[in-house]
């Protein structure tokens, strides 16, 4: 028996895999100056640490929904394969495209906060930063990234596992799975970039470090 189409679902990998043909054929130089897409950093890592994350969450899942541990692990594969493939790269576009419309207009706006600290706007930059050497924004960044990819990830895992297990202990596990495996990335982060702000050697000025600008935007009429 043929299962029936999921039209969010096929959706979702559509867009993920489009997204990511997009990213690996994306002209490096073109980039040179226009600062650090966060997703060349997040989503590779995302599949360096896929395996534990994997087993990590199929233990919860063994625990939360009482499954055997072949079950679990098929299940916290699966849901963990959409929502790296899809979850990442999609949230990350969305939160871009705020990244871009949003910035300059603040910018513009609020032309205070270009003398704000780099830490304050680090939401706003975080899907794209622009041009900096401050080590510790990057670490920022990508520990504030946690937190919509979590709930992308709540989202699509639930979904995923919802087709094995009912609903409502799918998204009971995708929680509890997503603390366990997002939770312990953000502390890491957050501390990598605590280190990294108190060990990075003082400005000769003394001052501290300025919000950076956004992204430039290329010249379309070139």
């Amino acid at each position: 028996m043929r299962r029936p189409h999921d039209p969010c679902r096929q959706l979702a990998a559509g867009i993920g895999i489009s997204a990511s043909v997009a990213i690996l054929l994306w002209p490096k130089a073109a980039l040179a100056n226009a600062g650090i897409p966060m997703i060349f950093l997040v989503w590779p890592a995302s599949w360096i640490v896929f395996v534990p994350v994997v087993l990590v969450e199929a233990a919860v899942a063994r625990r939360v929904l009482r499954l055997p541990t072949r079950e679990a692990i098929m299940l916290s594969l699966a849901a963990n394969a959409w929502s790296t493939l899809a979850g990442i790269p999609v949230t990350w576009a969305l939160l871009t495209v705020i990244e871009m419309a949003l910035g300059p207009t603040l910018l513009t706006t609020l032309p205070e906060l270009r003398a704000a600290p780099a830490w304050l706007l680090i939401p706003l930059y975080a899907p794209w930063l622009p041009p900096v050497k401050e080590r510790w924004i990057g670490f920022a960044a990508a520990a504030f990234l946690c937190v919509p990819f979590f709930f992308a990830s709540v989202w699509i895992e639930a979904r995923s596992a919802g087709r094995r297990v009912p609903a409502a202990d799918a998204l009971r596990w995708a929680k509890r799975a997503n603390v366990a495996t997002y939770g312990s990335f953000l502390v890491a982060l957050a501390l990598a970039a605590l280190v990294a702000r108190m060990t990075a050697p003082a400005r000769p000025d003394g001052a501290a470090t300025q919000a950076p600008r956004p992204p430039p935007v290329a010249d379309s009429s070139a």
